[in-house]
């Protein structure tokens, strides 16, 4: 009997014991096992209420001894500390750098940060070179320069954030490579870009092929895929401007060295068809082309047209063509009106009348080529052939003027010399 009484008051002490009010600590989480394990009264002696326990726990601060480090720095709060960590600031030494170069607040540091300058170092940087803000020095890290000793460098050269953006775009990371660049006088960054996009990405491998000249990164690049080096590009580009397309023209006509084609260019034969000219008309070789330019032949075609008559030699058309016969056709036509020698044709080109039609009109008016030649000098030319035969022809007189008759001239006055 006695001891169920006793055992009955035991219970009812526990049962009493168990119904008390939790205390601050345990509601802010700690059970009688946690109070003596992690020794709550160390976050009592730093002076941290069991409400701003919570708090610190919540902003992963989980020591005593983590939580004085952020007290020591001016963040008394778990609020405080909590706005730093939130931006990536886990440590009370970074802020205290922070605090140093004079930025207290998490969203001033926030600002840098956001502009890729993570540390107060890099920042401060920035502050010394006079770019006091985020916003001011956020235009410069968006086109890639993360320091100022960057930006001093780039502005030695006179540029300002639009031409050093250009630049930045067409692949130049930094000031080194862009001096080498405007050295090989690559001055544009667009120039710059071409030339990487033709596969010479440095300005080492598009000096190669500036330097046998050939400036153009296109023209460049035809070579380059042909497999054609720049040392061979320069042989061709050393005669002429000549793209690689034309070369395998070139080559086709069995001309494979720039040597060859140099010798056809020496006769005037500048392009493949021009040789393709030449030799359509039997004439094959360098050699012979100048013959023919010395005659005062200078294409394939109108050499056709001598090789195909009797004067099929440059010495024999030569003559004819010195008394201004560009075809032999010419020649019948003057034959026709009894002129049969170069000597002859020259009398009469040398005083103006370039064809045989033209000498037959003067003839008409007369025979003295000093008398026409005065005429011509004077603007006149011969009026239609049906209209001159009712006219009275010009006689051998001592006047120099054309004859007229009813008040018509025999010669009318060029339009050209009016």
């Amino acid at each position: 009997m006695k001891i169920q009484a006793i055992l009955g008051i035991c219970i009812t002490l526990i049962i009493a014991g168990c119904g008390g009010p939790p205390t601050p600590w345990q509601k802010a989480g700690f059970d009688g096992n946690e109070a003596v394990h992690l020794k709550w009264e160390a976050w009592k002696e730093i002076h941290v209420s069991p409400q701003d326990y919570k708090r610190w726990r919540a902003a992963g601060v989980k020591t005593p001894k983590e939580a004085s480090r952020w007290m020591k720095v001016g963040l008394s709060k778990p609020t405080h500390a909590y706005a730093w960590i939130k931006i990536g600031v886990n440590s009370p030494a970074e802020v205290h750098r922070w605090s140093k170069i004079g930025i207290h607040d998490a969203k001033q540091v926030k600002q840098w940060k956001d502009i890729n300058i993570h540390s107060a170092q890099s920042a401060k940087a920035w502050i010394d070179a006079d770019i006091k803000e985020p916003r001011e020095a956020k235009k410069w890290t968006q086109i890639g320069i993360y320091t100022p000793k960057e930006l001093e460098n780039w502005k030695k050269l006179g540029l300002g954030v639009n031409d050093i953006k250009s630049w930045k775009k067409a692949g130049v990371s930094n000031i080194k490579e862009a001096r080498k660049w405007l050295k090989i006088k690559v001055n544009k960054p667009k120039l710059v870009k071409e030339w990487k996009s033709a596969g010479m990405s440095t300005p080492q491998e598009a000096a190669e092929w500036i330097h046998s000249h050939i400036p153009l990164a296109k023209i460049a690049s035809e070579w380059k895929d042909a497999g054609i080096s720049a040392n061979e590009a320069r042989e061709w580009a050393n005669i002429s401007q000549i793209r690689y397309p034309v070369v395998l023209q070139w080559k086709e006509l069995g001309l494979i060295t720039p040597a060859e084609v140099s010798q056809w260019m020496a006769v005037g034969a500048l392009r493949p068809q021009d040789v393709t000219a030449w030799k359509e008309a039997k004439i094959i070789t360098p050699q012979q082309v100048s013959l023919w330019n010395e005659a005062g032949i200078n294409r394939g075609s109108d050499a056709s047209s001598w090789i195909a008559s009797r004067f099929d030699t440059p010495q024999k058309a030569s003559p004819w063509l010195k008394a201004g016969i560009k075809l032999p056709q010419e020649i019948e036509a003057w034959k026709k009106i009894k002129v049969t020698t170069p000597k002859a044709v020259q009398a009469w080109t040398s005083i103006g009348v370039t064809s045989a039609s033209e000498a037959k009109a003067w003839l008409k008016f007369s025979s003295s080529k000093t008398k026409i030649k005065k005429w011509i000098e004077e603007g006149y030319i011969p009026q239609d052939a049906n209209a001159k035969k009712k006219m009275k022809k010009s006689t051998d007189t001592t006047d120099d003027k054309p004859q007229e008759k009813k008040g018509q001239s025999l010669l009318i006055k060029s339009t050209s010399s009016q």
